[in-house]
């Protein structure tokens, strides 16, 4: 066997069967890597694991050895061994998570990605976990901007990308910013990573910032990974019948700071001299203002989903006028539609979803 660094060693054990984090963390707090191997798998080659790394591109970071992000190696739980593809000085930015439902409405994609644009045009590094909807939106948006570097923490190996649909997103995040996770190269996304991952996307945070969430979402494992590092945590406002609302209007309920904006997040990160778009503002919206019918049904509307049949029933057109201010309205682009349901498109608004 040729010479091996030693974290070859700490990869092969990262890829042992039934090795966790936490066990991982035990052992490599109690023996150097190489030591470890010798215990666990003496029989196994450490070759193979690091010839897997090198091979698709991933570095290998070990807890307490240069090279390891100083916002991990002080956390209650630091991954004890992690595989980045990218940058890692990028953690040196200021930060912010971004995160939300899968199922997210096309307010809550909107709203995430100008978080992103704006958050990284102001100098702030977007954390999140690249899953679909309100994660993927705001890396698209951080993207968009051009600015500060996107954070990627993923629940799988980096080579084995989930979801498959944002294997372009997974590269353009490693290319600008970095991409990490605790899992090694292989790892499928078991339904486990996924708390465990939310843990280093709080780790990683100044602040975490929530912008739809289901009464049960999973974006509640970050929250209380974030509470239990005394991390900021932001939620914003979204409508009172709004199931991917109901978690975010509970936490603005219990005491967390509304998130309107860019702003507002600056605010928490204690961030001055950063000039951000204010979506409320008419001059930053080149769309032709709505007039007539199509005025009072965009009123109407809100930022709740409605029917057809809902709009007509508060509006008292009839059914052929709102048909036809519906479709002014999403020419002109204020609506949006996904099924027999019709949104509102946020100020500047743009799908997050390619």
């Amino acid at each position: 066997m040729r010479d091996l660094p030693s974290d070859a060693y700490a990869a092969a054990l990262a890829s042992l069967p039934a090795m966790g984090p936490r066990r991982l963390l035990r052992l490599l707090r109690a023996h150097p890597p190489e030591e470890a191997w010798a215990r666990e798998a003496p029989a196994a080659d450490p070759e193979r694991a690091w010839q897997v790394c090198t091979d698709a591109g991933i570095q290998v970071v070990v807890l307490g050895r240069d090279g390891y992000p100083p916002r991990l190696a002080d956390d209650p739980e630091p991954p004890a061994v992690l595989f980045t593809r990218g940058r890692l000085d990028c953690l040196h930015w200021p930060t912010a998570a971004i995160v939300g439902t899968r199922r997210c409405s096309r307010y809550g994609r909107d709203v995430a990605h100008e978080l992103g644009a704006d958050l990284a045009a102001a100098g702030v590094a977007v954390v999140s976990g690249l899953a679909l909807g309100i994660d993927g939106a705001a890396h698209e948006g951080a993207l968009h901007s051009g600015s500060a570097p996107p954070v990627g923490v993923v629940g799988s190996g980096l080579d084995v990308v989930y979801p498959r649909r944002h294997r372009s997103l997974w590269q353009r995040v490693a290319d600008a910013g970095v991409l990490l996770g605790e899992a090694p190269p292989g790892a499928a996304p078991e339904p486990w990573r996924f708390p465990a991952r939310n843990r280093i996307i709080a780790a990683l945070a100044d602040a975490v910032v929530v912008v739809e969430s289901h009464a049960a979402g999973g974006s509640r494992h970050t929250v209380d990974a974030a509470e239990q590092r005394d991390r900021p945590i932001l939620a914003v406002p979204g409508p009172v019948r709004s199931s991917s609302s109901a978690g975010t209007n509970e936490l603005l309920a219990q005491g967390a700071a509304p998130a309107r904006d860019a702003g507002d997040v600056l605010v928490a990160l204690s961030l001055v001299g950063a000039i951000v778009r204010d979506p409320s503002r008419r001059d930053l919206d080149r769309r032709p203002s709505p007039t007539g019918a199509a005025a009072t049904l965009l009123d109407a509307i809100g930022w709740q989903p409605a029917t057809m049949a809902d709009l007509v029933a508060r509006t008292g057109l009839s059914p052929m006028s709102a048909s036809l201010a519906v479709a002014h309205l999403q020419r002109d682009g204020w609506l949006t539609s996904r099924g027999d349901w019709l949104e509102q498109v946020v100020p500047g608004g743009r799908s997050a979803e390619r």
